[in-house]
């Protein structure tokens, strides 16, 4: 019974120590021209230095914050050239790509064509859409907004959002399917920026069950 119970309170120590040492290793043995700085503590890095400091390992990932105008403007104006698009692990899992960077870059002017090429976002499309557009709207500010004392405009906006989409891209009025929607939203947008360790009653298990939600 005793050497029981003193195996049982070693094995959380056992475990931190196994996490650590796998946390630590580096799997690339080239040296890798990183800004100085501590990656914090193992597996959370520096995640809760996040709110007071200046961390440089956020959710088990390498992490430098940049603010302020000149900050961004250097960032945006280098984007492809030092700078590419980057997935945490958390979104290279919920939306099942296992590449942390597109294998093909694709510039700003290329992206935007994709983006418009559909024939139904073109403005001459949208405008047959505005009417449609404005009667949901009308219906969700009368049913949620008008006569009320106080108004959550976020997640009220969040549902406008979705039941514009539902209509346009699904074809469904459904107000329960809608509600189902923002919900699993909301899971998974919360998944997207957590640890991806997936097990019951952690915040990326409940988005990998909203997402198959979503996707089903």
């Amino acid at each position: 019974m005793e050497l029981t119970l003193l195996l049982l309170s070693l094995a959380p120590l056992i475990l931190l120590l196994v996490i650590s040492i796998f946390a630590l290793k580096d799997p690339s043995p080239i040296a890798k021209n990183l800004p100085p700085g501590s990656l914090g503590w193992p597996i959370f890095g520096e995640t809760l230095e996040f709110l007071f400091g200046k961390p440089e390992k956020i959710l088990g990932e390498k992490t430098v914050v940049l603010c302020g105008p000149d900050g961004h403007k250097y960032l945006f104006s280098n984007e492809q050239k030092i700078f590419t698009s980057f997935l945490p692990h958390s979104m290279q899992k919920l939306f099942l790509s296992y590449q942390a960077a597109a294998p093909i870059e694709i510039s700003r002017e290329a992206e935007s064509k994709i983006i418009r090429s559909p024939g139904f976002l073109k403005p001459e499309a949208l405008v047959r859409y505005l009417g449609k557009m404005d009667s949901i709207t009308r219906k969700q500010m009368q049913a949620y907004w008008e006569g009320k004392d106080e108004v959550k405009a976020f997640p009220l906006a969040k549902t406008l959002t979705l039941s514009l989409a539902c209509r346009f891209f699904l074809g469904s009025d459904d107000p329960e399917r809608i509600a189902r929607l923002v919900s699993n939203f909301d899971d998974v947008t919360l998944g997207m920026h957590s640890i991806p360790l997936s097990f019951p009653g952690t915040t990326f298990y409940r988005a990998n069950k909203a997402a198959a939600a979503i996707c089903d």
